[in-house]
């Protein structure tokens, strides 16, 4: 199979390659340490995420199998911002080891974020050739074969959550990362986790950010803690935490 956008860097791959080989096994339950699952079985789309342009990564990815694993069945996974969809590669190629369950990709397609990330998005489709960056999210889906696990909304995520009705098993924010953009996000979308479901904001972690590109950072800050969220945890560039109410 053909993926669009090899650009995985050698430091990426060999990361991967150490958390694949550290990791025998994964987790679906902490509370119960009889249930595991093999990570070979998903290697291969950590290895296919890995090769798309996209920036969940490393330790990130490995806590983002582990909480997609560890989902019920029949789970519904939201993901806010999908670019060419290496993430959504990770996210549905889990829910397909585990036999059931929908990833939903909420994007525009177009492009669009801010301030710092669009100029980088328009960069990288370029790469691409002609091809817009729905039809390069499409082909990479169908490279995966995962085309029947993911349910696409074309939208802004502010647009797309006026019709939405399902409650949420894991909510994965990585869309507009400017404060008013991942604020917005997080309003709309986050009254629909269910109660013991799982919330995952990419580009959180502390570190020196762009102008107008804090947004993740600055909303885990203010939300991921007691009494709404606890289990907190930051795996490379994400934080993930668990919805008490």
């Amino acid at each position: 199979m053909a993926y669009l956008c090899t650009a995985t860097t050698c430091a990426q791959l060999d990361v991967l390659e150490v958390c694949i080989n550290h990791y025998p096994v994964i987790s679906l339950d902490s509370s119960n340490s009889d249930v595991v699952i093999g990570l070979e079985p998903v290697a291969e789309y950590l290895r296919i995420s890995a090769t798309i342009h996209g920036w969940l990564r490393g330790e990130g990815a490995l806590e983002m199998a582990r909480v997609v694993s560890s989902l019920p069945d029949n789970c519904v996974v939201v993901e806010i911002g999908c670019f060419l969809g290496s993430a959504s590669i990770l996210l549905a190629g889990v829910r397909r080891v585990r036999g059931s369950g929908k990833v939903h990709c909420v994007d525009p397609f177009d492009c669009t974020g801010d301030q710092l990330s669009a100029p980088i998005y328009s960069q990288l489709l370029t790469e691409q050739g002609e091809k817009s960056p729905r039809q390069c999210f499409d082909e990479n889906i169908r490279a995966a074969s995962l085309t029947n696990w993911i349910e696409v909304h074309e939208g802004r995520a502010e647009e797309v959550v006026k019709t939405w009705v399902a409650a949420i098993d894991l909510l994965f924010l990585d869309g507009d990362q400017s404060p008013n953009g991942a604020r917005r996000a997080y309003d709309d979308w986050s009254p629909f986790i269910k109660t013991g479901g799982i919330i995952a904001i990419h580009n959180s972690a502390d570190r020196e950010y762009a102008a107008d590109h804090d947004g993740s950072r600055l909303l885990a800050l203010e939300e991921l803690c007691p009494p709404r969220y606890s289990d907190v945890r930051l795996c490379g560039a994400t934080h993930f935490a668990k919805k008490l109410k």
